[in-house]
Formats: structure tokens, C-alpha cells, sequence
């Protein structure tokens, strides 16, 4: 287990690390190095070079000092806290096995992540011309709408047009045929009645 003057000497190291990094980000490539080393010297003497780098920082960017005074007046805002559930207060062995019960959720998630990550972005030159053909495919929708719209009346025309012909062309010509028929058969009938006739009297004279 790591002693105290190591944890200090650590800790020390990562704030110069940190201090180093805002100063570059707030300064840039016109940022002066920290003074001193941050793997020597004691620890007050390391720890003063550090505030004393800070507070030049501060004098030197408003943002940097806008920062220090909203810590100052809201500190919660920069507060890790134990608001948000974290088990900070439970015993070692209690957080190993919080973490070990949800070690295949940590595992799930860091796949999906990696898929993710690995996953490619879509082309956007193909969304584009989606998007400019956006007016052209919803004139041609209103268009197949119109199109159905008439195939659907054009289908209950021909029906009535089947229907017609089947009335007309079918069953009244089978009526026609049947008359025709009828009236044959009696015409049929009168001219041999007819010839009977006139073979009788032909046989009387």
C-alpha cells in the first residue's frame, strides 16, 4: 500500500500535470513553462510554486479568475458530492463487490461503445439529394394517389361493363333464342296443318 509521502508526491504531480494543461489551454503556445520540477523539491516548496503559478494565471486570464469566483460563490457546482447516489461512504470490500455485481454491464456497454466508435457515418452526399429530392417524391406520391384513385374507378367501370354484356349479351339473347324457338315451332305447326288441308281437298276433287 502506498505511504502518505508517496500519496502526496502523486497527488502534487497531478496537479502540476493539470495546472499545466489549463495553461495551455488558456494561453497557448505563449504560455510560460511552470517553474520548478514537479518530481523534486519538497513538498511545500512544490506546492508554493504551484499557487504562485495559479495566481499568475488568474492575473493574466479573466476567464481563469471568472472560474476561481464561481467556485468560490457555488462550490456544489464543482463538487463531485454524494447527491448522485455514489457510494463513496461504503467499505472497500462493499465497492469491490458493487463493482464486481455490475462488471458485465461495464462490459456490454464498453462493446456497444466500441461498435459504436467503429461503426461508420453514413455518406452525407446521399442525404442530400434525399432532401433535394424531397418536392419531386412527394409530387410523385400525390401522382400514384391520382393514378390508383383512377385504376380503382376504371375497375368499377369494367365491371358494370361485364355485368352489362352478361345481362344483355348472355341471358336476354338465351330469352331471344327461346321466343325464336317458340314461334318457329308454331309456325312449324300451322304450315303442316295448313298443307293437311290443302292435301284433303285435293283428294275430295
Amino acid at each position: 500500500m502506498a505511504t502518505s509521502k508517496e500519496m502526496a508526491v502523486d497527488t502534487l504531480a497531478m496537479l502540476h500535470e493539470r495546472l499545466s494543461r489549463v495553461d495551455y489551454v488558456v494561453n497557448g503556445d505563449n504560455s510560460e513553462p511552470i517553474q520548478g520540477s514537479h518530481t523534486s523539491g519538497s513538498a511545500n516548496a512544490r506546492l508554493r510554486t504551484l499557487e504562485r503559478t495559479l495566481n499568475s494565471l488568474v492575473t493574466r486570464s479573466s476567464a481563469a479568475a471568472d472560474t476561481l469566483a464561481l467556485r468560490k460563490s457555488h462550490p456544489t457546482y464543482f463538487s463531485a458530492g454524494t447527491s448522485t447516489g455514489a457510494p463513496s461512504s461504503l467499505a472497500p470490500v462493499s465497492l469491490v463487490a458493487l463493482v464486481l455485481a455490475h462488471s458485465q454491464l461495464y462490459a456490454s456497454v464498453s462493446a456497444q461503445l466500441t461498435q459504436l466508435q467503429d461503426t461508420p457515418v453514413a455518406d452525407p452526399a446521399s442525404a442530400v439529394k434525399l432532401v433535394d429530392l424531397r418536392e419531386r417524391i412527394g409530387k410523385a406520391a400525390v401522382r400514384q394517389d391520382q393514378q390508383a384513385r383512377e385504376l380503382a374507378e376504371l375497375r368499377a367501370r369494367s365491371a358494370m361493363v361485364v355485368e352489362r354484356w352478361y345481362e344483355m349479351g348472355v341471358l336476354e339473347m338465351g330469352e331471344n333464342w327461346a321466343d325464336w324457338e317458340e314461334r318457329v315451332r308454331e309456325a312449324e305447326i300451322l304450315v303442316r296443318r295448313k298443307e293437311a288441308a290443302k292435301k284433303r281437298e285435293q283428294g275430295v276433287v
